[in-house]
């Protein structure tokens, strides 16, 4: 059972073909299949002829299951409110703005002190509009428009005390000379 042309098992497993039930004995090769023959086609492209079209699978029934309903919301979002603010995916954030008009109100403010308090009103009313911006647009500088309004209050406040001590120093010394 060394010489694998003594097995009768083996010459079974591939049918004989080729090989004889006799140790290393040889059949005659069996003959290289021929070329196969391919279809002609007419040389003249005027009337081509073009294979059928490929039928459509069958279509398939599944069974259908219910639809899933989402369950209602516990809490419904108020009416007064919108959608949620949009943040970057990725990156540093960007930066929110100053308000220019908190700044505005807070120079003006402090020009009160050169303009006997004219420009500390201005700075007073600027300083307020700018609170309003502030809250509705998101933006930086509510501590710019609390300095302006504060400011703009002590400096007007300064300004009539200090012309009340002018004038209750005049009229007293014009009264004691």
């Amino acid at each position: 059972m060394t010489n694998p042309g003594d097995s009768d098992e083996w010459w079974k497993q591939y049918g004989g073909e080729g090989v004889s039930s006799e140790s290393g004995a040889t059949a005659s090769v069996p003959p290289p299949p021929s070329t196969p023959s391919y279809p002609t086609y007419p040389s003249s492209p005027s009337n081509p002829q073009y294979p059928a079209q490929p039928m459509a699978p069958p279509v398939q029934s599944y069974p259908s299951y219910p639809q899933a309903t989402p369950p209602p919301q516990p809490y419904a979002q108020p009416a007064g409110y919108g959608p949620a603010p949009s943040y970057q995916p990725y990156g540093y954030p960007q930066a929110r703005s100053t308000n220019g008009l908190a700044i505005g109100a807070f120079v003006a403010s402090l020009c009160g002190l050169l303009t006997c308090g004219v420009t500390s009103l201005v700075g007073i009313i600027l300083g307020i509009i700018a609170m309003n911006q502030i809250k509705q647009r998101g933006q930086n500088g509510r501590g710019l428009a609390l300095s302006a309004i504060w400011v703009g209050v002590g400096l007007i406040v300064l300004w009539i005390v200090y012309f009340v001590v002018i004038i209750v120093v005049a009229t007293h010394s014009s009264s004691t000379s």
